[in-house]
């Protein structure tokens, strides 16, 4: 028995007629008669006597009839639910660092939209290793992050970018000149800096520790457009991704001499079921960034990176 049948034998019923049953279901009226003769053989019944007016439904029939609405009726109930569950399988948790989503984030999802517009983000704005905790805590579905060690084993990944840090100063700043800069420069003005659990704020501190500097942080914010403003009135400087703040005549963007180059992936749980949502987002990423985009000030690397090949 197959629920077609079933849904075959109510259209029946509804007509008590063969021809204008089938006429309704746009099948042929032998074949129709087939199905229904199927289901009188499957289960020993007879479930309609032949009558010159027509169709009229045995003892058996009506019986019959009974039990298919109900089961027909459940069967409905079920891909409504089955349906709606896939509905709510298409919001992805995701957690993005300010500094890296504000240049790489848009690209993603406008390709995103484009490839599964039913998909939607449900956006934390974390720092990179609040991220990676999130995701191994099944709190996050997927994750931008930077860094500049190896991904975990635990993480799939995809690179999106290699990047260098930067400090941002105003147009008129006495560093404004500069091809490059050192740390201990930087240490020297006041700055304003994402939130402590941020990868740019933790490697600041953590280079500056190996140098014996102290960075003079003014500010922690992951407000861009705030960070934007005191850069360009002159109030501070800040460390941020090549890139991060758009081409502006208002201030400009000098590579650090001691910072290591930064990679920013796209990450998720090696170990979880990907969903089909997430894998759609995996794909408009890779569609996205079909090669790693590398900045123009990053530095020549080995081709055995094990950065880049992990």
């Amino acid at each position: 028995m197959k629920l077609s049948q079933l849904k075959y034998f109510q259209v029946v019923c509804k007509h008590n007629n063969l021809t204008r049953a089938a006429e309704e279901l746009h099948i042929s009226q032998p074949g129709l008669a087939h199905v229904i003769h199927e289901l009188e053989q499957e289960f020993g019944l007879t479930l309609f006597l032949r009558q010159n007016k027509g169709l009229v439904l045995t003892e058996e029939g009506r019986k019959f009839l009974e039990e298919a609405n109900l089961l027909l009726q459940q069967s409905d109930y079920f891909v409504s639910r089955m349906k709606f569950l896939g509905q709510s399988n298409q919001i992805i948790r995701m957690g993005l660092p300010p500094a890296s989503a504000t240049p790489f984030f848009p690209s993603i999802m406008h390709m995103l939209h484009r490839q599964s517009p039913q998909i939607k983000i449900d956006v934390v704005e974390i720092g990179s290793l609040t991220n990676q905790q999130k995701i191994l805590d099944g709190e996050l579905d997927a994750a931008l992050i930077s860094t500049n060690t190896p991904v975990s084993a635990a993480f799939g990944g995809y690179l999106l970018a290699r990047t260098r840090i930067c400090l941002y100063v105003a147009a008129d700043h006495p560093f404004a000149e500069r091809e490059q800069i050192s740390l201990r420069e930087v240490c020297s003005i006041p700055l304003v800096m994402p939130t402590e659990e941020s990868f740019l704020t933790t490697n600041t501190l953590k280079t500056c520790a190996q140098n014996k500097l102290t960075p003079n942080i003014m500010l922690h914010t992951n407000q861009i457009a705030i960070v934007s403003q005191l850069v360009q009135n002159g109030t501070a400087g800040t460390l941020l991704f090549h890139g991060t703040l758009p081409e502006c005549t208002a201030y400009r963007a000098i590579p650090v001499q001691e910072f290591d180059d930064v990679y920013i992936y796209l990450i998720w749980n090696q170990y979880n079921p990907l969903s089909t949502a997430l894998k759609q987002l995996i794909r408009a990423t890779k569609t996205a960034y079909s090669q790693p985009v590398v900045d123009f000030y990053c530095r020549e690397i080995e081709a055995e990176s094990p950065i880049l090949n992990t």
